[in-house]
Order: structure tokens, then sequence, then C-alpha cells
């Protein structure tokens, strides 16, 4: 059934799509190519972890991380620049990455609270892959902190939020869970001054929100100057700020 690809064909696909090498089309070929005929054909998704033809998506384990999922689309949509992204009935693919959070805390190997784990796209200029993937992880512990210490402060109206030395400036608001079955993707080009005229330009987070009692709230993260929204989340799961 994998035909040219084998097993060592897999491996190599899935590692340029993971790392970065010179095949910026090997996550489409993976999900194209791989999971879903082998979801159709024998109802498994191998190599992806699931297959969900009716809402348009696949997870996949990212190969040299213990943790990382990518949620990708089924449809061929490049990047976050895609005008499909912003079309109402575009798939509610934040929402979808943050109900798959359970397969990074059975990788991680032990509980993992809300506030533990965070999604992001990258920005054209800094993505390796031309199909976009939502990045599924543990959230870098330095960005928990930084959340603690200027919860207060973050609402649902944007404000500035600058996390340097370690990382970029960003906007930041806050949401509700529910708000993420809505289209992020649109969001931020409505509500981002010049976003929607240079939607490649934008890079997102959404990481779960401390200090919030009896609440499920988001904090939303956007970067519009080529970012690599990436950073915020933590690939080795450490524990760290506890």
């Amino acid at each position: 059934m994998l035909g040219v690809f084998g097993v060592s064909g897999v491996s190599l696909l899935l590692a340029s799509a993971a790392s970065g090498g010179d095949d910026g089309d090997g996550l489409w070929h993976v999900v194209n190519d791989l999971c879903l005929p082998m979801q159709r054909t024998l109802n498994h998704p191998f190599p992806c972890l699931g297959v969900d033809t009716q809402r348009g998506f696949v997870v996949l384990r990212a190969p040299l991380d213990q943790t990382r999922l990518l949620v990708v689309p089924t449809r061929r949509i490049r990047g976050i620049e895609s005008p499909a992204l912003l079309q109402d009935k575009a798939p509610a693919l934040w929402s979808i990455g943050w109900s798959e959070r359970g397969r990074v805390a059975a990788a991680a190997g032990r509980p993992l609270k809300w506030d533990d784990i965070g999604m992001a796209v990258n920005s054209k200029s800094q993505r390796t892959q031309d199909q976009l993937h939502i990045h599924v992880d543990c959230v870098s512990p330095w960005l928990r902190q930084n959340l603690i210490a200027k919860a207060g402060h973050i609402s649902s109206q944007w404000s500035a939020l600058d996390l340097g030395p370690w990382a970029d400036q960003y906007q930041v608001k806050s949401v509700d869970v529910a708000e993420l079955d809505q289209n992020l993707f649109k969001m931020v080009a409505d509500e981002i001054p010049g976003a929607r005229a240079d939607m490649a330009q934008q890079s997102i987070a959404v990481v779960g929100l401390p200090g919030v009692k009896n609440k499920q709230r988001l904090a939303i993260l956007v970067n519009s100057e080529g970012g690599h929204a990436e950073e915020l989340l933590d690939h080795s799961c450490k524990v760290l700020g506890r």
C-alpha cells in the first residue's frame, strides 16, 4: 500500500515536514499521498494519528519531537496568507487543534494544566512547509510566567505585549474557549490594523490563560511583522515555573 514511498520514504517525508527540509511540499505529500489513501483503503490513518474526512483535517505527530502535534487541513491551503482562510465556511482549525491537546499530555507522560498547552501558526517567511499547519504543544514556561504576571492587564481588547528579549512583540487579547469555533484567522484580519492587506506577515498563537478563576479563557497573541509564533511553544515540554 505504501508503494514507492515505503517505510523509509515515509520517515524521510515526515522528517522533512517537521525539520524544514528542502521539500516545502513534504507535509502535503504526507497528508494527501499517505494518510488519506491509507484511511480510505485500510481505514487506518498511518502515518497520521487521525484523519477526519468530514471536517477536513488530519492530526500528525512531528517525528523529531515527543509532544508536538500538527493539525493539517486535507484541503490544499498553502499558509496563513490563503484567502480561503478568511471565508465564513473555513474549518474551525483552532478549535480542532485545542480538542487534540490530550494527545500532547499523553506524550508528555505527566498531567498538563489548561495553561500548559498552546498552538501556533507561523508567518509565510518563517514557515518551513507550504501547507497550512497548526502546531500544538506545551507552552514555553517563560511565556507562562509572563502571562501570570500580566494576566490582570489582558482583556477582551487588544493590547501590546512585549516579550523581549527572549521573544518578539505581540498584540494580545483574551477570549472564551467557545470563541475558538469562530474563524480566528478572520478575527485577526478584521481586528488587527493592516492585517487583512498582509496576512502573510501575521503569526498567531493561542494559549491557555492562567490565573482566571472558574473560567476557561485563552490568550490570542499576534505578531504582524513576519513573526514565528512557534517560539512561544516548548517542544521539549519542560517543567519550569511551577
